[in-house]
């Protein structure tokens, strides 16, 4: 059964772009498509996604923990009991059947009520707490919990001593406030909310392109048989998933393994097989895009592929074009200058339809 990964994998190969190309690879130039695809329908393929909205309370929010909160004042506050968006100083320790666990503790940390930072009831299990007060919290983790996978669901008790509270005071957000941010383009509270809105509306398109392109390339996979791909050119695209992944890890500052593990559950056993199992899906992706590309005269021309690296030379701000040809995979680039005509083809000839949040 062919799974629903189409965005995420392309989004991975996407990452590897820029990475050296080095070793025996296999590109799609080195093989004929058709020999291992049969097309199956690929024209009048349905599919359909949530339209693009952004409403006004995510500008809103945004605005105020990202922009005023950066601005706002404190004051220390006595003599009252911990209340919704208070920040309280607290100590606290995690017990599992009575006993400590690792990253369960913490001393003089800082935590703003309604932020919903740690496990559901934790927060609220604080709020008419005095200042000195110990409270003992009778809660579970959530179930998954994806921080770490081996606490789901797990019960855990919490004392927590709250050693002071504070109240953050937010600058009101004028035209003078939105000046002195000194945004390019922002003087102005709606030149602010237009400029939060258009990135958060850009995020929202491309949402919404990737689960059309998602579900078309998984329709259209589904009507194709495969042959076994080249084995050369699964292992490519296997390293390309896992130079993506330990990008995505060294983004975080965190190591593969570690990553893999925090984020997914994942041992080292576990994620290579994975990335073992993607490459498969991609490879066979991939094929496919190429030999509708072939069948409907869809590959990039050297034209197209030099315009486009003249623009990546200008955005990631390389020294030259030599430079960076010396650092990319040029093949791998136009494997997907050639993916995103052939999406650019399915979605003309498809039947695509945006629908409200309560008809999806």
């Amino acid at each position: 059964m062919i799974r629903k990964r189409a965005k995420v994998l392309a989004a991975l190969l996407a990452a590897a772009t820029l990475l050296t190309a080095c070793g025996d690879k296999e590109y799609l130039k080195d093989i004929k498509a058709a020999d291992y695809v049969t097309l199956g329908e690929y024209t009048g393929i349905e599919a359909s996604a949530e339209e693009p909205v952004v409403g006004d309370d995510v500008v809103d929010l945004y605005i105020e923990m990202y922009i005023q909160s950066a601005h706002a004042t404190t004051e220390e506050v006595t003599g009252r009991a911990v209340a919704e968006g208070d920040t309280v100083n607290m100590d606290y320790t995690g017990y599992i059947d009575g006993e400590t666990f690792d990253g369960g503790s913490a001393a003089g940390a800082s935590l703003k009520i309604g932020s919903h930072q740690f496990i559901d009831g934790f927060e609220d299990g604080l709020i008419g707490a005095d200042i000195g007060e110990t409270v003992t919290l009778n809660l579970s983790f959530p179930d998954p919990y994806l921080n770490n996978p081996d606490l789901s669901g797990v019960p855990v008790v919490f004392e927590v001593k709250v050693n002071g509270i504070s109240k953050q005071t937010l600058p009101e957000l004028t035209d003078e406030f939105v000046e002195s941010l000194g945004i390019e383009g922002c003087g102005t509270e709606k030149e602010l909310r237009d400029y939060v809105y258009d990135y958060f509306y850009q995020a929202a398109v491309q949402t919404y392109e990737n689960k059309i392109e998602s579900t078309l390339t998984t329709a259209v996979m589904a009507n194709c048989t495969f042959k076994e791909p080249p084995e050369k050119m699964r292992e490519r695209f296997a390293r390309n998933i896992e130079d993506a992944m330990n990008a995505q890890a060294s983004v975080q500052g965190m190591k593969l393994n570690d990553y893999m593990k925090n984020y997914y559950g994942m041992d080292e056993e576990a994620y290579k097989a994975k990335f073992q199992e993607d490459s498969l899906e991609l490879t066979q992706q991939y094929i496919m895009y190429q030999a509708i590309a072939d069948a409907e005269g869809l590959n990039p021309t050297e034209e197209e592929v030099q315009a486009e690296i003249d623009t990546r030379v200008e955005n990631y701000h390389y020294e030259s074009e030599e430079d960076y040809r010396e650092n990319s995979d040029i093949e791998l680039l136009k494997e997907q200058l050639m993916r995103d005509k052939v999406m650019d083809f399915l979605k003309e000839n498809g039947k695509i339809e945006a629908v409200s949040a309560k008809e999806e």
